[in-house]
């Protein structure tokens, strides 16, 4: 009886003191895990305030300046910054061997060229202007260079620093693509050199650069698939930085117009469609880029009627509007993975081309736009016909009627006033039109089915996956 006692006592002793070992033991792994994700979460915190501390000195020093010197040794101060984040970049990398704040000192170096390249704009602008612009700036904003002969000094001394730098970053973020990356950042941050200021010019440079990086973003993406981490977006999205800035300096100092209105809203159209069509992309965070996409395309529309309201003959301002309208908003129903957001903008084109058309006709009752109003009933009714959309069909036939109602008069008028040649001219192109659909109506009618199709079979899969 004592043996076995005993025995079990020391058994028992021994489970405890293994379970009390045991407890002690995993006490210790969440001790230190706990304070590894402590230490982890601080340095993730304090990288996040040393970054923000200095995009805020790069904005007080732009807004400040200098208190000696002239406006070249000021930008030289800047420049000499951009330098010193490559530099701590470096140490951080090969002397503390820690590469997350490495990268970070990276990251900001390359945000800092666009300014560079905006300071050097500025004191370029102040000897050439193209459009003679030069106008009464803020204090931060002046910048001004009072030898000629210094302009090509300092923006040699800058493309000494700058250009090494753009190349270096690059490929410490994504090293396969670095030259033709550092190649187009340069490229786009040039633009920033161009001494022209006025809205128009403004807006046509930046939209330029727009499709010109896009067309940039998706060349290199089919190239390399390390573009698609977390340092290769950043890479992608730096070169979108100076177009930002062309357009920011353009509303902020200078007069803006509804065509400046309408190519911002083109620009941000086309930055929120290859956002929403990157690869691997969350599929909510594509719809609401495609949700967000549809004021941009009203917007756009609504600014470009007001920009050639006064170059267009009478009537014909609302049909500029629907037509502009329904271009974007057929891109958004094209790309688009959800079927009620699809449904809705279809609803919304249909409505936009029956109303404008018809009210065109309405108001001006001319040959012109009757003929339009007809057309554009025509088209609403196929498209209804075509997808078997009562709501289009019915919309069609209510734009034929309001061109033919209100519009008759006219179009027997334009017939009778016309000259024979006119006329002629007229019936052998609608001959001609005739014969190319008969001859490749097929292949054109395969190819839309096939467009349709894969848009519908994009659509089902990102309605799976949501």
């Amino acid at each position: 009886m004592s043996i076995r006692t005993s025995a079990f006592d020391t058994d028992l002793v021994a489970s405890e003191s293994g379970s009390t070992s045991t407890r002690n033991s995993r006490f210790s792994v969440d001790s230190v895990m706990q304070s590894i994700r402590n230490i982890a979460t601080l340095s993730e915190a304090l990288r996040i305030l040393g970054a923000g501390v200095i995009l805020a000195s790069m904005s007080v020093f732009l807004m400040q300046g200098w208190s000696g010197g002239n406006d070249i040794s000021r930008y030289l101060l800047l420049l000499a910054q951009t330098g010193l984040l490559g530099a701590a970049g470096f140490a951080m990398s090969h002397v503390v061997k820690e590469t997350k704040g490495a990268r970070l000192f990276f990251g900001l170096a390359l945000v800092s060229i666009p300014a560079n390249f905006t300071i050097l704009g500025a004191l370029l602008y102040s000897v050439f202007q193209w459009d003679g612009g030069l106008a009464t700036y803020p204090g931060f904003a002046d910048w001004r260079i009072e030898d000629v002969a210094n302009i090509g000094i300092t923006m040699g001394a800058a493309l000494l620093v700058l250009v090494p730098m753009a190349l270096f970053c690059f490929a410490i973020m994504a090293r396969h693509s670095a030259k033709p990356l550092a190649l187009n950042f340069l490229l786009l941050n040039a633009m920033l050199l161009l001494p022209i200021r006025s809205s128009l010019a403004a807006g046509v440079i930046a939209l330029t650069g727009v499709v010109y990086a896009l067309f940039t973003v998706a060349k290199l993406l089919r190239k390399d698939r390390a573009l698609k981490t977390g340092e290769g977006k950043f890479a992608l999205m730096t070169l979108f930085i100076p177009l930002g800035i062309i357009l920011f300096r353009s509303m902020y100092f200078y007069q803006v117009d509804s065509l400046m209105i309408a190519m911002l809203a083109m620009v941000l159209f086309l930055v929120a469609r290859q956002a929403s069509l990157f690869p691997d992309r969350n599929p909510k965070v594509a719809v609401a880029l495609e949700l967000l996409s549809w004021p941009l395309a009203m917007v756009f529309a609504v600014a470009l009627t007001d920009a050639f309201a006064s170059m267009l003959a009478t009537g014909l301002a609302a049909p500029l509007f629907a037509l502009a309208y329904s271009a974007l908003a057929l891109d958004i129903i094209r790309r688009t993975g959800s079927r009620s957001l699809g449904t809705a903008v279809r609803v919304s084109i249909t409505i936009a081309i029956a109303l404008s058309f018809s009210f065109s006709v309405v108001m001006t009752p001319t040959g012109l736009t009757a003929l339009l109003s007809v057309v554009a009933g025509t088209t609403l009714l196929l498209w209804g016909a075509a997808g078997k959309q009562p709501g289009n069909v019915i919309a069609g036939i209510i734009t034929v009627a309001a061109g033919v109602l209100f519009g008759l008069e006219a179009i027997v008028q334009l017939v009778v006033r016309s000259s024979w040649i006119d006329l002629a001219v007229f019936g052998a192109s609608a001959i001609a039109l005739g014969s190319l659909l008969d001859r490749h109506g097929v292949a054109i009618r395969l190819r839309l089915s096939q467009w349709y199709g894969n848009a519908r079979e994009d659509k089902e899969e990102s309605a799976l996956e949501i």
